[in-house]
């Protein structure tokens, strides 16, 4: 026993001594890493040279590690500073980074991978997502406007709205915005998701680099990576967030009421005239001194709006787990005076484990749960033509009901509407519930050459939408009473993406390669069912429309399910990182077409000149590349049902061949007039890019020049047949989308004062280049069509606006009696031309006007989009201002076009009816107040069409950033911000920023109306990790 024990304590003692001596060969090394400014490096790793052996900084730039004796020096490195290896001279270090001069070593997102920036062959734009958090706005895309070359991004100000975003052009006639791939999930829209949740973001632009996706990139792809947590860090807790308030800018001014009677005695109708008559009598005045002066957008509009967003962030590690979790809340109120408003609620978990040395397993789940209450867009367009002479409310209107409006008719107004009732009488209300979750799995073998990662991404959606328009009477005629009316929409979205990669690099002297073979399959299942009813009562839980009585389109049910298989791979190549080659294949198959399967190629070549021997002793370039690429990708967004015949029986069938579609006509079943079988298969992409990458003077100037030219083939379109107003759905059209994208930056410092300076620029020249069998084809805004066409003829841009060229106004009898087109009319018609009518040019010299004279009155596409920004540090401060803008595109004025449809007098914004021609000499760019009623006005013409142009002061703001005392954990920043305060055009409406109507089945951009203006905000912020 005594020999036993003797045994046990021996091992103990020796035990003890052996963990002694361990613990004696190590010793502990603290310090702070500041960085050029002295304020501390949060995040910042610190190795120990050699060694595996690391930690991270605080939130207040300390570290703590314990340091294998022996060890002579530490590894430090950060995200945006050059790394630096110290000296390890004592226990207490003070290390200082510099920020990196190059950021070619930067590892940036690429398609199913990552690649060095210096090694890339395509133009990949990566975000600056901490920029992204200097504006407050509720979606990611719309933060970016202005900020990326070749991106043109399109805002709306209707809360939680989505921006239109273009890629290069429109190389499509059914959708133009891009692919958003979050976490490995394909979705059509990023606005749900929190700009705080965000990591990474690149940019695909090209086909080099978007062709591993295939048949959905054709639009280009935006990559986004959400934040997770960081090995070996302590538990850092983060709060950002701001309060603000919206207002509207540059509102129009409209004409007053005595400018408008002025106007509508001019035009001598007796409509016009018992108007102001019956304005006076009903609400006082006389002659040209109304009473009443109503300012419609002063009344829909509120003075200010709230906007607020508030943040939690938590991240940290282990050397085994890593995590990361946020929560946000968002709300945004509507600038229209009306229930309008958007409250959504973020959530994202992420977790990630080392399972074994050589595997990794994790999971990531994004969550948001969101209410919107939409506007009633057509408050703004009836808030233009409604006369100011009645008022909002009258109590003497004794029909009025819930809610004493006034209504139009009683000053004898039939085209009119009280705007504030359309904007008051809507309740629409989308509530949306999303959840993207990630499960996957990497190992790695072959010391790290050899990966393989599967992962399965998910998506559910559902989405409740109640629109209800309550019983209601503005008083008589045609305001009179209406029953009230639900509509209810509920849709459920599921999709999943399985994706298995392996992925092989590795190195031999100078050569380096990698290798990557991907598999994937992916299902999607929408489905949508409507109800609709009338004398729903007032009371929201009675909102279901088995408590109404059915209305002609009581129930509706629509929905999709598609699947695809696809396998790609991607090559990479490089000799001394000087010649670069990159080459990607993706054969994608779906079940949406009768083609079955697509094949999308690419390659990519670079050349790394300031590696040459011949460049050494330059002293200009510090980094120098040439790009080329070519490849072609796919636009799947081609509704694949649109070709297929439809069989109708009843009278939706045609009539047999020599009988007559009457009564004594014989029907059988057949094909309904507007659709014929065509195999209709995706759109085709091909793309050439060429471009240089560049760094000079230490890395202070940065750049990139580009040269693109994108054809499209197969573009799907309505062909309309000959003889008939029928036409046939199928892929008949190309396109040519080209330009130049050029970004350049300067970073520097004087002295204690850091300044940044970047612009970028772009310009597109779009344009079709084959319609099939077809000369042209004609479209236009929804219900307008005929009067305000747009255009697609091969060697013109795509849409362009469509009608005669306005030169002037007649002036004098002579003048019209010596002008062959005047002259000509003026024998036939009716109404005759007048002085104080229009001019238009006869473009073919034939002295008459018709449809021959007609022609391009200009694009909505801008021909160059551009931004340019400036930031400064100065000790504590920052202070940043950015500029965003667009030339050479046009806007048709659908406010003052809906002129056409009016038999009395709408009203006119304060600078047209200001002008309004009265005489010889006076003007000869306003027609007459009497010309405006007539049908020689009522033509589409480029009066109607105007400048797009637009520079905007995007935003500005001041930060200061503090510790809060030299030991706190405390690191916060202040801030306060100015969005959208100031804009600089010429045209005349609420806003130049006019995106895409799809009320006619297909996109349609350009006209302005029904468009929520953008608004300007004010907020204060707080930053602070704890």
């Amino acid at each position: 026993m005594k020999k036993k024990f003797f045994r046990i304590f021996t091992l103990l003692v020796l035990s003890v001594i052996v963990h002694l001596t361990t613990y004696a060969q190590n010793k502990i090394v603290k310090g702070t890493v500041k960085d050029d400014k002295n304020e501390p490096v949060i995040g910042a790793s610190i190795g120990v040279k050699g060694t595996a052996i690391g930690t991270a900084t605080n939130v207040t730039g300390e570290f703590t590690l314990s340091i294998p004796s022996g060890s002579d020096s530490l590894v430090v490195s950060a995200i945006g500073f050059a790394n630096r290896v110290v000296a390890i001279t004592g226990t207490v270090l003070n290390i200082q980074l510099e920020p990196s001069r190059t950021s070619l070593d930067e590892v940036i997102v690429v398609g199913y991978g990552t690649q060095k920036k210096a090694d890339l062959t395509a133009p990949v734009t990566t975000v600056n997502t901490e920029n992204m958090l200097k504006r407050t706005t509720a979606t990611p895309m719309e933060a970016l406007q202005g900020s990326v070359p070749g991106v043109q991004v399109v805002a709306s100000g209707a809360p939680g709205s989505s921006p239109n975003v273009r890629i290069r052009g429109v190389g499509s006639f059914n959708n133009e915005n891009p692919l958003y791939v979050v976490d490995g999930m394909f979705v059509s829209d990023i606005s749900f998701l929190n700009p705080n949740d965000i990591a990474d973001m690149s940019i695909l632009k090209d086909a080099s680099g978007a062709a591993i996706y295939g048949v959905r990139a054709a639009n280009g792809v935006v990559l986004i990576t959400t934040k997770k947590g960081k090995a070996n860090m302590k538990t850092r807790v983060t709060y950002n967030g701001y309060v603000g308030v919206q207002k509207p800018t540059h509102v129009l001014k409209m004409a007053n009421g005595q400018q408008y009677t002025s106007y509508s005695l001019q035009r001598g109708s007796a409509a016009d005239s018992g108007t102001v008559l019956l304005s006076s009598q009903r609400f006082g005045g006389n002659g040209l001194n109304p009473t009443t002066s109503t300012d419609w957008y002063d009344v829909i509009l509120r003075k200010s709006a709230m906007i607020t967003n508030h943040g939690i962030d938590v991240q940290g590690g282990s050397d085994k787990v890593t995590y990361s979790m946020g929560l946000n809340y968002t709300y945004q109120n509507g600038i229209l005076n009306a229930l309008n408003d958007f409250k959504r609620y973020n959530g994202r978990l992420q977790l990630e484990a080392k399972a074994f040395s050589w595997l990794k397993v994790g999971f990531s789940a994004i969550f948001n749960n969101s209410t919107t209450f939409n506007p009633n867009y057509g408050a703004f367009l009836d808030a233009y033509t409604a006369s100011p002479l009645f008022p909002v409310y009258d109590n003497a209107n004794v029909n009025a009901f819930p809610v004493k409006f006034t209504a139009a008719s009683v000053i004898g107004r039939s085209d009119d509407k009280n705007p504030m009732a359309s904007a008051y009488y809507n309740y629409d209300r989308s509530k949306a519930f999303q959840i993207l979750p990630t499960i996957y799995g990497e190992a790695s073998f072959w010391q790290n050459k050899l990966t393989f990662r599967s992962q399965l991404s998910e998506i559910y959606g559902s989405l409740l939408g109640t629109n209800y328009l309550p019983a209601r009477n503005l008083g008589p005629g045609a305001d009179g009473a209406v029953k009230s009316h639900l509509k209810s929409i509920q849709e459920r979205t599921t999709n999943y993406i399985l994706d298995n990669l392996l992925t092989y690099r590795d190195s031999k002297g100078l050569h380096h390669w990698s290798l990557l073979l991907g598999q994937s399959t992916r299902e999607e299942r929408w489905r949508q069912t409507r109800t609709e009813a009338d004398d729903v009562p007032n009371v929201e839980e009675a909102w279901y429309a088995g408590q109404g009585t059915p209305s002609a389109a009581y129930y509706g049910e629509d929905g999709y399910r598609n699947a695809g298989l696809s396998y790609f791979t991607r090559g990479t190549y490089d000799y001394d990182n000087k010649y670069l080659l990159t080459a990607t294949f993706r054969a994608d198959g779906s079940s949406k077409y009768q083609t079955k399967w697509g094949y999308f190629p690419s390659v990519g070549l670079g050349w790394v000149l300031s590696r040459e021997g011949f460049m050494k002793n330059q002293k200009i370039f510090d980094f120098l590349k040439l790009r080329g690429s070519w490849g072609q990708l796919g636009n799947d967004g081609v509704n694949s049902n649109a070709g297929y015949a439809i069989v109708k029986t009843g009278n939706s069938a045609s009539a047999v061949f020599g009988s007559t579609a009457g009564a004594n006509g014989v029907y059988v079943p057949g094909y309904s007039v507007n659709r014929f079988f065509t195999d209709v298969t995706w759109e085709v992409v091909t793309e050439w890019d060429g471009g240089v990458d560049f760094e000079l003077l230490q890395g202070r100037l940065k750049g990139s020049v580009d040269y693109f030219n994108r054809k499209t083939t197969k573009a799907a379109f309505n062909k309309p047949i000959p003889f008939t107003y029928a036409s046939v759905y199928g892929n008949w059209a190309s396109m040519v989308n080209s330009g130049w994208d050029v970004a350049l930056s300067w970073n520097d410092k004087i002295g204690e004062l850091g300044y940044q300076v970047g612009a970028n620029m772009s310009t597109l020249k779009n344009k079709v280049t084959d319609l099939g069998t077809l000369p042209s084809s004609t479209s236009g805004f929804p219900e307008w069509t005929a009067e305000f066409p747009n255009r697609i003829v091969v060697g013109q841009p795509i849409n362009y606006f469509y009608g005669y060229e306005f030169t002037g106004v007649y002036q004098t009898q002579d003048e019209i009696n010596n002008d062959p087109i005047a002259k000509n009319y003026n024998q036939t018609a009716t109404s005759k031309i007048v002085p104080g009518f229009p001019k238009y040019k006869d473009q073919n010299g034939d002295g008459v006007l018709d449809n021959n004279d007609r022609i391009n009155m200009g694009s909505y596409l801008p021909k160059v989009t551009y931004g340019f920004n400036i930031a400064l540090t100065y000790k504590k401060f920052d202070f940043s201002v950015a500029f965003q803008g667009v030339s050479g595109n046009k806007i048709f004025n659908l406010n003052r076009g809906r002129l056409y449809k009016a038999s009395t007098s709408l009203n006119l914004d304060e600078k047209f009816a200001s002008n309004l021609w009265t005489g010889p000499g006076s003007t000869n760019a306003y027609p007459s107040a009497y010309a405006l009623g007539q049908g020689w006005f009522k033509v589409s013409n480029s009066f109607f069409v105007e400048s797009g142009a637009y520079l905007r002061v995007q935003n500005i703001q001041l930060g200061y950033n503090f510790n809060v005392g030299k030991q706190s954990p405390v690191a916060m920043r202040v801030f306060a911000t100015a969005d959208r305060p100031f804009i600089f055009t010429r045209y005349n409406g609420f806003t130049p920023e006019v995106g895409t109507n799809t009320a006619g089945g297909y996109p349609v951009s350009g006209y302005d109306a029904n468009v929520y203006p953008v608004s300007s905000s004010y907020s204060l912020g707080v930053r602070a990790a704890f």
